[in-house]
């Protein structure tokens, strides 16, 4: 299933957006969980069915070896009980973790989110990204559209000063072009439906939501695309 930019170069016509606020400008290795929200709001007419919520921590580096996620704990709140729940594993901070049946026209949907990151974790220029994702069209041909947003902040080394935190900046560029070349590439992937975390509006088979399923099986591609427009920019 391709997004609806790789049908249409031009593709601005995504019926969500999303935002991350009070992520800190700067982190301090080793310091703690700090909390920030995602919020995917349908800003057209119509209600939208089906939307996956995606969150990401990284850093810029092109080196694997060098990456920021084997150091992050990514985590967001169960709406169901309250519970923190990660988001992505040991090798890497990103995945969808949320999903709602339906968002209605002019609607919003916050989530609340936290990000640890270990002492031992390389300094540097790092970002959190966020979406919300959906099925669509484009002359015809289902694809997946989605709304983003991406926020720049520094890693500080461990036991750093940190008087003036800040808060995360928008990336230059927007955010997607901006982003790393991992190894390997698509066909390396695997194609089927990828579990979510946690809470009744995440279905535990996502493939039983139908057309939205496409947009959890894509989660895996979804980096990878993002992260090779980057290389090639």
């Amino acid at each position: 299933m391709p997004y609806c930019e790789d049908l249409d170069e031009d593709f601005g016509n995504a019926k969500v957006s999303a935002d991350i606020k009070g992520l800190p400008g700067k982190i301090v290795a080793g310091d703690g969980f700090h909390a920030f929200k995602l919020t995917v709001t349908n800003k057209s007419k119509a209600d939208v069915d089906g939307v996956a919520f995606y969150a990401e921590i990284e850093n810029y580096q092109l080196d694997e070896s060098k990456y920021l996620s084997p150091y992050v704990e990514l985590e967001f709140k169960n709406p169901d009980n309250g519970t923190w729940d990660r988001i992505g594993s040991d090798d890497w901070a990103g995945d969808y973790f949320f999903y709602v049946e339906k968002l209605k026209s002019g609607a919003s949907k916050s989530v609340d989110l936290r990000v640890a990151i270990d002492a031992k974790a390389p300094a540097g220029d790092a970002y959190s990204f966020g979406s919300g994702a959906y099925l669509d069209k484009v002359d015809g041909q289902d694809c997946i559209a989605e709304g983003w947003a991406q926020y720049d902040f520094t890693v500080l080394k461990a036991g750093s000063s940190n008087p003036d935190p800040g808060t995360a900046k928008p990336g230059d560029d927007g955010g997607k072009d901006s982003v790393k070349n991992p190894q390997g590439n698509d066909a390396d992937l695997p194609t089927g439906n990828r579990a979510l975390t946690g809470t009744s509006s995440a279905p535990p088979d996502f493939g039983l939501v139908g057309g939205a399923a496409v947009v959890a099986g894509a989660a895996a591609v979804f980096v990878v695309r993002r992260r090779k427009a980057g290389a090639d920019a």
